[in-house]
């Protein structure tokens, strides 16, 4: 099926909500309803609505740990960790009560101070979906509050138009806020938004190692953004000083990686060369690392900081960013684990949880139709 006939059956099914005249059945509804998610989810995901009341009304029991809900009035269509119906249940006997806007969210807030409500745990994936193009059409959004882009090093420069154009990259939103979040734009599906980079970038070309380094950053962090490289003997060397919270790394000629982080995980990074000029294996250097952080002597970054990886061959992902979430679960965040790489090698992977569970449990985040990306396929 090509996209363009993918998009009109989607359209299709979407065009009827719950409830209407129109004669949609429960399978079609629930087949709509699950259309957020990666294919992983989409089955075992449970589907349920609200009536004029507020009161939850099942139409599919699911067997994993994400339920979600047909499409809306709105247009959208969305998707959440089952650990927060509660306070989605909430919201809605509020929100038939005739509470909106301020009014409700104010509402919520103090539900939650109450302890009447819990509030969603900080990392938590919202997925949702939209089927008109004046709108993100696919979004996933992870759940940060009262987070700072400073503290996680992150982008607040807004990606709305390039998104709409099929080419947006993630970018944090209210920041310092109880509804802080990170949106992720998903690029190059067949419930994407069309479009992408018209243009390659020569990344091969640019010989400046300083803007080389910087290459796998947002535009709004590249120019205070500090440039280091490790002598052969693993030492920390200063190729440029930075303004902002970023520390990028100049391409790697042995593993043909470029990496930026938060400058707070520095010192594992000069761990990891020092440790790798000595002509330590993969796992004696986790291994280390492991020890470092049981004991403090290196900063394991702060749960829901960013990194960037950017790689300049067609055989692994070529722009890679990475949510750090250290003993986080699937089940917690309500995060899909299925690996996305081939995907994301053919330009439409999709975010996914490694590692879960453990030290090094992070969300996989794929930035597909940049200039910088995978080429679609």
């Amino acid at each position: 099926m090509n996209k363009m006939t993918f998009k009109v059956l989607v359209a299709v099914i979407a065009t009827i909500t719950f409830g209407t005249v129109l004669g949609q059945s429960k399978d079609e509804m629930i087949a709509q309803a699950v259309l957020p998610l990666p294919e992983d989810l989409r089955a075992g995901a449970a589907v349920y609505n609200y009536n004029d009341a507020g009161q939850r009304i099942m139409l599919r029991g699911g067997s994993n740990h994400i339920e979600c809900k047909p499409r809306d009035e709105n247009g959208f269509t969305s998707c959440s960790g089952k650990n927060t119906a509660v306070s989605r249940d909430y919201r809605a006997k509020l929100a038939a009560s005739g509470l909106e806007g301020e009014e409700l969210q104010a509402a919520m807030r103090a539900a939650e101070e109450a302890g009447t409500i819990e509030p969603a745990p900080f990392g938590s994936l919202f997925y949702r979906l939209y089927e008109k193009d004046d709108r993100i059409q696919l979004l996933w959004a992870v759940m940060l509050p009262n987070a700072t882009s400073e503290e996680l090093g992150m982008s607040t420069e807004s990606q709305r138009d390039n998104s709409l154009a099929g080419m947006g990259r993630p970018w944090m939103m209210r920041e310092g806020t109880p509804s802080a979040h990170l949106m992720i734009p998903i690029n190059g599906t067949d419930l994407s938004n069309a479009g992408g980079a018209p243009d390659r970038l020569d990344t091969k070309a640019i010989t400046d190692r300083v803007a080389h380094a910087k290459l796998p950053l947002p535009e709004d962090l590249k120019a205070g953004a500090s440039v280091i490289t490790y002598n052969e003997s693993g030492e920390r060397q200063v190729l440029h000083e930075g303004s902002n919270m970023i520390e990028c790394r100049a391409r790697d000629e042995s593993s043909g990686f470029t990496r930026c982080y938060h400058e707070d995980v520095g010192g594992e990074m000069d761990i990891r060369a020092k440790l790798t000029a000595e002509g330590k294996s993969n796992e004696e250097i986790g291994a280390a690392i492991d020890a470092a952080r049981e004991n403090g002597s290196v900063n394991t970054g702060v749960f829901g900081s960013i990194a960037y990886r950017l790689y300049e061959n067609d055989d692994k992902l070529k722009l890679l960013w990475v949510l750090r979430l250290p003993n986080a679960t699937s089940a917690g965040l309500g995060m899909p684990t299925g690996s996305q790489r081939d995907n994301a090698l053919a330009g439409k992977g999709l975010p996914w949880m490694m590692r879960e569970g453990t030290a090094s449990a992070h969300l996989m985040i794929p930035i597909n139709s940049t200039q910088v990306s995978n080429k679609a396929m």
